[in-house]
């Protein structure tokens, strides 16, 4: 089967040439966009997951090569030529980002509701029909679902925020971590909204893709979010051809700083601007900063290696600041819109110099993994290894496994809840191997934050066979482990041939099926 090809008329670094089956499919009813650049390796099984899904031939398959050196391109025409669903556009020069493929397969989707697939990935086989079924029966103009990231450890839900619940019909602000965890994976939206509005992905070689979801975010009134698997996020084997992986932590930083500029001089409702910078700031700029922080010195001891660690570290320290000071025009102080107290807690001691106590807080939080705890009233705190009024870092929440009593035909874990702002929903077990084999139970506290998880026996025993971590669900997404502050002796009574809770290594409550 021939092709058609058409050139465009304009000539520039990024022209490109457009192929096409002529039996092209007409009147799709979503597109799906994905950039490719030297990804021969893994682009099969990426395409089959978009021929294969349940929608059919209804679905626009718009796929742009960014120039392409390796048998990606080969591979993409022997797949246009059986399919006519199927559009390529080859840019016959690499752009450096995957903002132009995206933007130009925006420009040419004809179908009403668009979706993107980075060319790793792949979708679950009926993901994009359950986004279709929503965003038709609600009419709304954004659906997102979860994400499960592929390891070679094992598996891992992505922004658990998005998809921990069924939710239709509700503005993007209700969700506090929606301006979270944005890229183009599991996300479906009305065509309408990205063009009519303008928007694009800006030419970037980081941060691209958060902006131009924020920009989308900003533009809906109203969304939903599915519990159902619809994408699957492949980090098995780093593609180290892949911008993320060219792109050094102060090239990052500086882009994370064009994405600041660009929304703090954009109109938009001021709940959303504040929710979007707290995203920026936080979670993008200090969270980032304070994780590799205690990694930016060598282990030699060299005088070479100390200079150059020395020119690292103050390097990244002002680029730091620099970012810190687009925060000075704003009318509110970020670190009040904080998520997590220890980033508060870093940002207070960042800004006043104290550059060794961000190092060793931030390395004593990464290293130690079993931390004391402070009570105090409804609130606890871990006990860190600095001084006043840094001792004492508050946690949102902290459960623990008071005891676990066995019975006839259930066992019965005591729990009591420290922190939790909220009523606690669920006990959550989710498979350690594959985070989205999931189970759970019932679970509530009083006002003393005590309660009592009835577990039947017979559910127990008819859970696949697996180890399980154990967690305390609340306010819809958010979760806490059950901590086991000593040696529980009953734990040891509840051994038996099929299951057993045990501690583990981290003193938190696990569960074996044999």
């Amino acid at each position: 089967m021939n092709l058609l090809f058409f050139r465009p008329k304009t000539k520039t670094a990024s022209d490109y040439e457009l192929f096409q089956h002529p039996n092209q499919t007409a009147a799709p009813i979503v597109t799906v966009v994905t950039p490719v650049y030297n990804n021969d390796a893994t682009i099969k099984k990426t395409i089959d997951s978009v021929l294969n899904q349940t929608l059919g031939e209804k679905i626009e398959y718009i796929l742009v090569d960014d120039g392409s050196t390796d048998n990606t391109r080969s591979i993409l025409l022997e797949y246009s030529k059986k399919h006519p669903n199927i559009k390529l556009a080859f840019l016959k020069k690499n752009t450096g980002t995957p903002a132009y493929p995206r933007n130009l397969g925006i420009k040419l989707a004809k179908a009403p509701y668009i979706s993107f697939l980075d060319a790793d990935d792949w979708f679950e086989l009926s993901g994009l029909e359950k986004l279709y079924n929503v965003l038709k029966e609600t009419n709304d103009d954004y659906i997102v679902g979860k994400t499960v990231k592929i390891r070679t450890d094992g598996t891992a839900i992505v922004g658990e925020h998005e998809s921990s619940t069924e939710r239709r019909n509700v503005p993007p602000v209700s969700i506090p971590h929606i301006f979270h965890h944005l890229g183009p994976r599991a996300r479906m939206m009305k065509t309408s909204i990205i063009k009519e509005n303008g928007l694009k992905f800006p030419a970037m070689k980081f941060a691209e893709d958060k902006q131009f979801f924020m920009d989308v975010l900003a533009c809906c009134k109203s969304i939903s979010t599915t519990k159902d698997v619809i994408y699957y996020l492949n980090r098995q084997n780093e593609n180290k051809d892949s911008l993320t992986s060219r792109t050094n932590v102060l090239h990052k930083m500086k882009c994370n700083q064009k994405v600041i500029h660009y929304f703090k001089g954009k109109e938009l409702d001021p709940v959303i601007k504040k929710m979007i910078l707290n995203r920026l700031y936080e979670f993008d700029c200090f969270t980032g900063f304070i994780n590799r922080y205690h990694t930016l010195r060598s282990e030699k001891s060299s005088v070479k290696h100390k200079a150059n660690d020395y020119l690292k570290r103050k390097a990244y320290v002002w680029t730091m600041k620099k970012t810190l000071r687009t925060a000075k025009s704003l009318d509110y102080d970020i670190s009040d819109h904080f998520f997590k107290p220890i980033n508060k807690a870093c940002y207070q001691l960042f800004k006043n110099g104290c550059y060794k106590e961000v190092e060793e807080l931030t390395r004593w939080h990464a290293n130690t993994k079993i931390k004391n705890f402070h009570f105090k009233d409804d609130q606890v705190f871990m006990v860190s290894p600095l001084a006043e009024p840094y001792k004492y870092i508050e946690l949102p929440a902290h459960a623990e496994l008071a005891n676990c009593t066995p019975n006839t035909d259930h066992i019965s874990l005591h729990l009591k809840a420290t922190g939790v702002d909220a009523a606690i929903q669920e006990l959550l077990l989710r498979d350690r191997q594959s985070a989205a084999s999931e189970f759970s139970l019932p679970a509530s506290v009083d006002e003393n934050g005590e309660g009592i998880i009835a577990i039947p026996l017979e559910w127990l025993s008819a859970l696949p066979k697996s180890v399980y971590n154990l967690y305390l669900r609340y306010n819809d997404y958010q979760k806490v482990q059950l901590h086991i502050p000593a040696s529980i002796e009953s734990l040891k009574k509840q051994q038996s041939k099929n299951c057993h809770f045990y501690c583990t290594v981290n003193q938190n409550l696990a569960l074996k099926i044999k």
